[in-house]
């Protein structure tokens, strides 16, 4: 879901990964200072992004990492260390670099706040773990009404939360489409599982985006021109078939039951969400979650990565006979030692893609 970073492509129309940065930058209120961490800083960097084509569950965005602590600045009893600074939910800003030609071009990594760190006393390295805007919304209980439309119900949801005020909230118009009424709501959702819950009703997404914003949309699976070369992986990219999508079941109101059907035999999806309450609203969700899981192939591996890739993108895999078109990224870990390495999975869409993987084929010939 990012712009192409245009001295990466140029690389990989070469196939060849280009000098890569990592850049990790944190203002500290008490010291009026921001601190940054690059690549000869870092002993260790992940980053992670799982996310579900039909927000059947909740998103996943996080960073680890670790820094040198082998002259005790981060142990928490020096008098001088940095540890004392820390605090739960600081902001930390991620960005990636490439040099080619000794040109460096960035591009946004994403935005995430300080959940956990180990600074031991008698440790070499302090190792630290954020989230993105989700860690304040995780344990917090929504205490709001359930009535009007899901795009208020999710505005509501949001005002509950005291979260920074440079974050972005970007919530489709789709959400004014549909109503919510739960006179007895029992309390229990917390303010997360409400915008998880308002998104699946909607046919949206839920994520936030790398620019900080909190966004709900509908996906549009357009293809971004990005491509996962063999010759930057390690080994042939895995299929995984699953049965075929029988039928998508949408629960609606008190007892209603809409039941598309999708093919003869296979298994049935089910669809359980207390804000939808029409028949209507029903059958718009089950044709979402049938268009997003129709096609029963999901496509794994690894590669010498390219930063750009993004949660939701749609994007060709290489393999050893052809490409795989239209893979829909839903869990991408970049990690990063001097060079960029990434694991990935995603699901093909449509249902006639011919996959190959190795010297087994495991696909329709079309």
């Amino acid at each position: 879901m990012y712009a192409v970073c245009s001295t990466w492509a140029a690389a990989n129309d070469q196939l060849l990964a280009p000098e890569g940065f990592v850049e990790l930058s944190c203002y500290i209120p008490e010291l009026d200072k921001t601190l940054v961490y690059t690549k000869k800083d870092l002993m260790s960097f992940a980053h992670q992004q799982t996310g579900s084509l039909v927000s059947g569950e909740l998103p996943k965005n996080h960073i680890e990492f670790s820094l040198d602590n082998s002259d005790g600045k981060w142990n928490p009893n020096s008098p001088r260390g940095l540890e004392r600074y820390l605090s739960e939910r600081l902001k930390i800003t991620l960005r990636y670099g490439f040099s080619i030609d000794g040109v460096i071009e960035w591009i946004p990594g994403g935005v995430f706040y300080l959940c956990e760190w180990n600074t031991s006393l008698d440790g070499l390295s302090a190792s630290f773990v954020a989230r993105d805007v989700f860690e304040y919304m995780l344990d917090t209980p929504y205490t709001g009404a359930l009535s009007g439309t899901l795009y208020e119900v999710a505005l509501n949801a949001i005002t509950e939360v005291d979260i920074p005020e440079d974050v972005s909230v970007s919530i489709s118009e789709e959400l004014h489409s549909y109503q919510v009424d739960l006179a007895d709501y029992d309390g229990k959702l917390s303010v997360a599982e409400i915008l998880q819950k308002c998104a699946n009703a909607s046919g949206c997404v839920l994520y936030q985006d790398r620019k900080g914003v909190l966004t709900i949309e509908k996906l549009r699976y357009s293809e971004t021109g990005y491509i996962i070369p063999l010759k930057l992986s390690p080994s042939y990219p895995k299929v995984e078939l699953s049965r075929s999508l029988k039928n998508v079941s949408v629960t609606y109101g008190v007892e209603g039951v809409y039941l598309l059907p999708c093919n003869d035999s296979g298994e049935t999806q089910t669809v359980e969400n207390d804000f939808i309450l029409t028949e209507n609203q029903a059958a718009i969700v089950a044709e979402w979650v049938a268009d997003g899981l129709r096609g029963r192939k999901t496509i794994s591996g690894e590669f010498r990565s390219d930063p750009r890739i993004d949660l939701f993108d749609v994007l060709r895999v290489e393999n050893k006979y052809g490409t795989v078109t239209g893979v829909a990224i839903t869990d991408i870990k970049y990690s990063f030692s001097g060079a960029f390495r990434a694991s990935y999975s995603g699901r093909v869409r449509g249902t006639t893609v011919p996959v190959y993987c190795g010297e087994v084929f495991s696909g329709e010939v079309t």
